[in-house]
Protein backbone atom coordinates (compact mmCIF):
# COMPACT_ATOMS: atom_id res chain seq x y z
CA UNK A 1 0.00 0.00 0.00
CA UNK A 2 1.33 3.41 -1.26
CA UNK A 3 2.16 5.68 1.95
CA UNK A 4 -0.25 8.13 2.48
CA UNK A 5 -2.90 6.21 1.88
CA UNK A 6 -5.62 5.22 4.94
CA UNK A 7 -6.01 1.47 5.20
CA UNK A 8 -9.13 0.34 3.29
CA UNK A 9 -11.27 -0.55 6.35
CA UNK A 10 -11.34 3.56 7.37
CA UNK A 11 -12.69 4.55 4.07
CA UNK A 12 -15.82 3.84 4.63
CA UNK A 13 -15.85 5.52 8.04
CA UNK A 14 -14.18 8.34 6.66
CA UNK A 15 -17.04 8.74 3.91
CA UNK A 16 -19.34 8.41 6.73
CA UNK A 17 -17.69 11.54 8.38
CA UNK A 18 -17.87 13.83 5.34
CA UNK A 19 -21.90 12.91 5.09
CA UNK A 20 -22.49 13.32 8.73
CA UNK A 21 -20.32 16.37 8.71
CA UNK A 22 -22.24 18.11 5.86
CA UNK A 23 -25.58 17.34 7.71
CA UNK A 24 -24.19 18.63 11.06
CA UNK A 25 -23.77 21.96 9.03
CA UNK A 26 -27.03 22.14 7.40
CA UNK A 27 -28.81 21.35 10.83
CA UNK A 28 -26.41 23.98 12.79
CA UNK A 29 -27.50 26.59 9.87
CA UNK A 30 -31.66 25.24 10.52
CA UNK A 31 -31.04 25.72 13.83
CA UNK A 32 -29.55 29.29 14.40
CA UNK A 33 -31.37 30.96 12.10
CA UNK A 34 -34.70 30.78 14.01
CA UNK A 35 -32.77 31.67 16.89
CA UNK A 36 -31.93 34.82 15.19
CA UNK A 37 -35.45 35.73 14.28
CA UNK A 38 -36.59 35.08 17.45
CA UNK A 39 -38.58 31.74 17.11
CA UNK A 40 -38.91 28.77 18.64
CA UNK A 41 -36.60 25.82 17.10
CA UNK A 42 -36.49 22.73 19.39
CA UNK A 43 -36.96 20.24 16.78
CA UNK A 44 -34.05 21.80 14.85
CA UNK A 45 -32.14 22.14 17.86
CA UNK A 46 -32.62 18.32 18.53
CA UNK A 47 -31.52 17.24 15.52
CA UNK A 48 -28.67 19.46 15.41
CA UNK A 49 -27.93 17.61 18.99
CA UNK A 50 -28.66 13.78 16.87
CA UNK A 51 -26.21 14.89 14.28
CA UNK A 52 -23.27 15.73 16.74
CA UNK A 53 -23.79 12.78 18.56
CA UNK A 54 -23.64 10.62 15.75
CA UNK A 55 -20.55 12.66 14.31
CA UNK A 56 -18.43 12.10 17.54
CA UNK A 57 -19.60 8.65 17.58
CA UNK A 58 -18.22 8.42 14.24
CA UNK A 59 -15.27 10.14 14.84
CA UNK A 60 -14.34 7.97 18.00
CA UNK A 61 -14.99 4.60 16.35
CA UNK A 62 -12.57 6.48 13.62
CA UNK A 63 -9.98 7.06 15.91
CA UNK A 64 -9.99 3.31 17.15
CA UNK A 65 -9.69 1.58 14.10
Amino acid sequence: MPPGRPPRGRQPLEMLIGILGFFTFIAFLAAVVPIVRGEPSVTASLVLLACVVLLGGVVVLHRRT
